[in-house]
C-alpha cells in the first residue's frame, strides 16, 4: 500500500474549551499528490459550544484532480460538508453530505443510530454503541485516549471497526523550522494500519498517515 499523509495543526485544546460562545478557529489545508499535482483543499472550523467541554466542528472537503495509476487515468472528485457536535468527550450529532465521483451520500448520526443514504437508495440504518465517533481523529484525548470499537466514515457513513490505538512513544519532528515533540500512535482501523502524530503539549493532530492507493498525498496547513 502507498502511504496517504495528512500534515495538520490546530489551536490549543484548552483555548477551545475556554473560549466564549461563538469563538472559532478556521483551519485550511492544501493537498498535493505525487511531487506537485494540486488536489484541492480541506477546511475545518472549530468553535466552542454553549456548554462546558462542548465543541462544534464544521468540515468542508473540495478535491478535484487527475491521477494516473499504471496505464489507467482517473478523475477524482470528492466534495463534502459535515458537522460534528461534541459534549463531554461524546459525539452528540453528526450530519454530512458527500459527492464522491459519481456517487452522493447523505449521513446522519443521532440517538444511537447512523443513517447513510447512497444516491437514491433506501437509507441504511445501523445501531451503534454510545461511544461511536466520526473518523476525523482531530483531538488526541477523545480519539487515542478514549478508544472506540467503531467509527463512522465521514465520506460514506459506513461504520468501521477499529482496535485500540497503541502509543508507540514520542518523536521529534520538524515543524515550521523548529523541532517539536509529538506522540506517535498506531491503530488497526478497518483492517488497515493507521498512524497518528499529536503535539505532545496540546494533544491536537499534527500529522496523519493511512494506507491508500494512488500515490503519496500530503495536506499542509496554509
Amino acid at each position: 500500500m502507498i502511504r496517504h499523509t495528512l500534515a495538520a495543526i490546530a489551536v490549543l485544546a484548552t483555548a477551545i474549551a475556554a473560549a466564549p460562545v461563538g469563538a472559532q478557529t478556521v483551519l485550511t489545508y492544501t493537498g498535493t499528490i505525487g511531487d506537485s499535482t494540486r488536489m484541492g483543499t480541506q477546511t475545518f472550523t472549530i468553535a466552542a459550544g454553549n456548554k462546558p467541554d462542548s465543541y462544534l466542528v464544521q468540515g468542508k472537503v473540495d478535491l478535484d484532480f487527475k491521477l494516473k495509476v499504471l496505464v489507467i487515468n482517473y478523475h477524482v472528485i470528492n466534495k463534502s460538508t459535515y458537522s460534528e457536535a461534541w459534549e463531554g468527550g461524546k459525539l452528540i450529532s453528526f450530519k454530512g453530505q458527500t459527492q464522491d465521483r459519481d456517487d452522493n451520500y447523505v449521513i446522519e448520526y443521532a440517538g444511537g443510530s447512523v443513517s447513510a443514504t447512497k444516491n437514491k437508495d433506501k437509507p441504511n440504518v445501523k445501531q451503534v454503541p454510545p461511544d461511536v465517533a466520526p473518523a476525523s481523529f482531530w483531538l488526541e484525548s477523545w480519539f487515542m485516549k478514549m478508544p472506540r470499537p467503531q467509527y463512522i466514515s465521514t465520506n460514506s457513513g459506513k461504520v468501521k471497526a477499529a482496535k485500540a490505538p497503541k502509543l508507540e512513544g514520542q518523536q521529534q519532528v520538524s515543524y515550521k523550522g523548529q523541532q517539536v515533540k509529538v506522540n506517535y500512535y498506531t491503530m488497526d482501523f478497518d483492517g488497515d494500519k493507521y498512524e497518528f502524530w499529536y503535539f505532545a503539549d496540546t494533544g491536537l493532530l499534527y500529522k496523519r498517515a493511512e494506507p491508500s492507493e494512488g500515490g503519496k498525498v500530503v495536506f499542509t496547513l496554509q
